[in-house]
């Protein structure tokens, strides 16, 4: 893989996580703010080589663990197996955009249930919060929704595997 692609994902993901902390931290729509670095890893994972995609997701996890007040190595676990699963996936998902669109749903989702579950093992009190199953439901959708905007940006930016898509 081009050693452009790699520092435009890495351009791509710190971005991501400067927006999640700042822009999203603040701004959260029924109490639940999307997860943009979920949604650039999954997006990115799937114009990257295998090792690429996933060194990014555990880079961009260790990221948001440190500027973050969950556990270290919680988000860079997640962010790992969610690019894992996304590499190992892809080409099942890029059949159209429908299918794309559910391969975002069902990532998203997978990875805010591990972070959930793994937070709790991590001693977080994940199940606890009021507001769980709030974020396992609305997450995935505001992902969803972001990824209109985030999947045609990665395919300019990062090009890759298959240029000519450049919806969803």
């Amino acid at each position: 893989m081009r050693t452009r692609a790699i520092g435009l994902s890495l351009l791509a993901a710190a971005l991501a996580v400067l927006l999640q902390t700042t822009l999203f931290g603040q701004v959260r729509i029924f109490g639940v703010a999307p997860d943009l670095v979920m949604l650039t890893v999954i997006a990115v994972a799937r114009r990257l080589d295998a090792e690429p995609a996933v060194l990014l997701g555990f880079t961009s996890g260790l990221a948001m663990d440190l500027l973050g007040s969950s556990p270290l190595g919680l988000r860079a676990l997640v962010l790992t197996l969610i690019a894992y699963a996304t590499v190992r996936t892809r080409d099942r998902f890029d059949i159209n955009v429908v299918a794309t669109g559910l391969a975002v749903v069902l990532l998203s989702l997978l990875g805010v249930v591990l972070v959930v579950v793994v937070g709790t093992l991590f001693g977080e009190a994940s199940f606890q919060d009021p507001n769980v199953l709030r974020k396992i439901l609305l997450i995935p959708i505001y992902n969803l929704v972001l990824g209109v905007v985030v999947f045609p940006l990665v395919t300019l930016l990062v090009g890759g595997r298959r240029r000519r898509e450049l919806l969803l």
